[in-house]
């Protein structure tokens, strides 16, 4: 039934965003280097779904969504040279995002909040790091959270 189906997506709507505050909630609660680093792949896993979704449904944002999807991925790619990051972390992105158009800039929004507290974290893990590849890795993770960050805050029209 169409009716059913509409209301499922619209369930899925609802939960997507809820994902995001999630990880956020465990981006504020990660306690060790470990867990911060196992949070932030989440992050950026997170933000490089959403925004390849974002990304195909605006022509007026196409480039801000598709590279903070480019700085997401670089971000994974950082973190993953980290000798603390716990193992297991492919790939795949795990999340699958589905987005409402209608409040694009809503996303953007929410995805540069997160950005933004990532960036803190990961700047303050970067000074706390014991070894250099940590430290490294932290330094670069943060540069692209901040990436994201300035590329998903604008105006609202």
């Amino acid at each position: 039934d169409r009716g059913q189906r509409g209301e499922l997506r619209a369930a899925s709507e609802v939960s997507g965003m809820w994902e995001v505050e999630g990880v956020r909630s465990r981006l504020e609660a990660a306690g060790d280097l470990a867990e911060l680093l196992e949070v932030a792949w989440d992050a950026f896993s997170l933000t490089l779904a959403v925004c390849q979704e974002c990304q195909s449904q605006s022509v007026e944002l196409f480039a801000a969504f598709a590279f903070a999807a480019s700085a997401a991925a670089s971000g994974r790619r950082v973190l993953a040279a980290a000798p603390s990051l716990p193992p297991g972390r492919e790939n795949g992105t795990g999340h699958e995002a589905i987005v409402r158009p209608d409040d694009l800039e809503g996303v953007g929004e929410g995805l540069a909040g997160l950005a933004d507290l990532l960036g803190v974290r990961l700047s303050s893990a970067a000074r706390q790091a014991r070894g250099p590849g940590d430290r490294r890795a932290c330094q670069g993770a943060t540069a692209e959270a901040a990436r994201i960050r300035e590329l998903l805050v604008w105006e609202r029209r």
